[in-house]
């Protein structure tokens, strides 16, 4: 199979559209009506930084931002500062009247002094912003949707219109030929040496790495043995945080220490995290360093490019995030390449409709790393030792992977005495079986009951990090202000959607997955995520009619069927959701812990 560099040029066109046409409805009204009616957009006094996060103070009076948003913050013009003035001016006009402008993340809330105003924290905040307003207490800043990534998508256009590369054209160019395959299973301990033997061997390698089996752990040291010859090394991902965690690791801290490890778009919290982390413009090679940058901004590097392949080694970590063009841009920087990911695991995030993707045959171009591992004539590799959960974790979860995977070693927990009734002392899944109306997103028994067993798990252990997970924003929002209600806000609990946490790792998750549409809150991929995050338990909220839908793929089927034998119970709904909450709680109480 061939795919015409129109057709790669082509999806990517239809792409851009598409993310501009979704975010021109929000783009083009009038910033008032973001603020006050759909509240997509909010203004709030800057208070301080402190511990590299940014400090604001919010009126009560209307919503804040929520936890794990992400965000533009404008400083504007100070006739603009007061939204009273916005007058009929959009979102556009107010971006392109702004001063300075940053990404951020909200991470936080927490009461003022003041009972009228909450403190909201970010993080991710610009270095450049930071030094604009520090010295400037008091002053109104306003935050607004995030922008689509239309910059990656037109960098991308001009990587396929790159005639002359032969690295875009190995992978752009390429006869694939579906071929039945298994990965070659790495089974050493020394895994960045086994990898390091092979990529002498070939100029491009793809290792797939389930979740918790040291990924990052295997990239720095292979960054760290490739500077000490005096390579050029490129480390790309999707996401900042990858990156920052590869410059966490031991291996790489003499490179950290003679100030060779340089980053793109350094925020003020990665520089307080690390701070002998250089900061860099734009991305060049240099012998003995490492340069690190995300997809983002590494396909613009790639786009403007006019010497082939400068970097010796290129890395991508998080390759199951990458549509195919990125590869090749990949390809067109160095002269070897390393692909890290898991295409059990969530593929790209594209806006385009799943039903104009079909019909075009799309998935091949955004799906890469599976096009390339389904069709590649170069062996592919696994990791199998996981080092985030204990064996009985491993062997759900390698369900996914061939049951290959295997516990770096046993852990035992005993410490949720309100729970322990139900949870394993060897850690891994519990399936908790209730009662669901069909086609009812937000069951308010059961988020009820997920609300109390947070209560209960914090209650036990007030540090215990917690996720509780679910497919759906509406099923989110839901969970969330259930919660909230319950225990307050702490920043050591995430409650989001699935899509959101790849990545992520917690002590404890919770996966809550409606009576609705199981094609969609059962999917395999997202199934997979949500249920791997977990260093200690993860209890699964599901109606008990669950494994009766013939929909299920077969994965989710046999691992949800192997925990009803293994590790479940039954909470019956006996109010119908409609009870005094205190009875509920003390049914649930009873259920638990008998």
């Amino acid at each position: 199979m061939n795919i015409d560099r129109k057709k790669h040029w082509q999806f990517l066109e239809d792409e851009l559209k598409a993310e501009t046409e979704e975010f021109k409805k929000t783009y083009l009204t009038t910033a008032i009506s973001l603020l006050k009616t759909s509240q997509e957009m909010y203004v709030a006094q800057f208070i301080s930084f402190k511990d590299g996060e940014m400090i604001m103070k919010f009126p009560i009076s209307r919503a804040l931002p929520r936890k794990g948003d992400f965000l533009v913050c404008m400083v504007l013009p100070p006739e603009l500062q007061d939204y009273r003035n916005w007058g009929d001016k959009t979102y556009r006009d107010l971006y392109n009247a702004r001063y300075n402008s940053t990404e951020c993340v909200c991470i936080w809330h927490s009461p003022a002094n003041d009972p009228r105003y909450s403190l909201v924290g970010f993080s991710k905040v610009s270095v450049d912003f930071a030094n604009y307003i520090k010295e400037t207490p008091n002053i109104v800043l306003t935050f607004a949707p995030q922008r689509p990534p239309i910059d990656y998508v037109m960098n991308l256009q001009k990587v396929v219109e790159d005639k002359y590369s032969k690295g875009v054209a190995s992978v752009l160019d390429a006869n694939y030929q579906t071929k039945d395959w298994e990965p070659i299973l790495i089974k050493q301990d020394n895994v960045s040496g086994f990898v390091y033997s092979q990529m002498t061997l070939t100029d491009t390698m793809i290792l797939e790495g389930p979740p918790g089996t040291g990924k990052t752990y295997m990239i720095a040291e292979l960054c760290a043995r490739l500077c000490a010859e005096g390579h050029s090394v490129l480390v790309t991902a999707l996401t900042n945080r990858a990156l920052m965690e590869i410059a966490e690791k031991p291996a790489v801290k003499p490179l950290l220490h003679s100030h060779k490890i340089f980053k793109t778009n350094i925020t003020i919290d990665e520089l307080r995290e690390i701070k002998d982390l250089e900061t860099i413009k734009s991305i060049a090679p240099m012998p003995g360093c490492l340069v690190m940058s995300t997809y983002f901004i590494t396909s613009g590097y790639a786009a403007d490019l006019t010497v082939e392949q400068p970097f010796d080694f290129v890395i991508m970590d998080e390759a199951s995030q990458a549509i195919l063009p990125m590869f090749a841009a990949s390809r067109k920087i160095g002269k070897k390449n390393l692909w890290v990911g898991d295409i059990h695991q969530l593929p790209p995030i594209v806006i385009l409709n799943q039903d104009r993707i079909k019909f075009c045959n799309y998935k091949p171009l955004v799906e890469g790393l599976k096009l390339l591992a389904d069709n590649s004539s170069s062996p592919i590799y696994q990791l199998t030792t996981t080092y985030r959960f204990g064996q009985r974790s491993a062997n759900y979860t390698g369900v996914f992977y061939n049951d290959s995977l295997v516990s770096n070693e046993s852990k035992r927990f005993n410490d949720l005495p309100s729970m322990c009734k139900i949870l394993s002392n060897k850690g891994g899944p519990t399936l908790i079986l209730t009662d669901m109306p069909s086609g009812d997103s937000t069951p308010q028994f059961a988020i009820d009951m997920a609300s109390y067993i947070v209560a209960s798990i914090l209650n036990d252990s007030p540090n215990k990090d917690i996720a509780v997970l679910s497919c759906m924003k509406k099923t989110t929002r839901a969970l969330q202000m259930a919660i909230t209600q319950k225990v307050g806000s702490k920043k050591n609990l995430i409650v989001d959607t699935v899509a959101r946490v790849q990545g992520l790792t917690t002590d404890i998750t919770i996966f809550f997955v409606p009576d609705y549409s199981y094609i969609r809150t059962l999917e395999p991929h997202l199934f997979n995520v949500a249920t791997s995050r977990a260093k200690e338990h993860t209890i699964i909220i599901v109606d008990k009619y669950v494994l009766d839908c013939y929909t299920l793929n077969k994965n989710v089927r046999k691992y949800l069927e192997m925990l009803k034998q293994e590790k479940s119970i039954y909470i019956p709904d006996t109010e119908h959701g409609l009870g005094n909450k205190n009875i509920i709680e003390s049914n649930i109480d009873k259920l638990l812990t008998s």
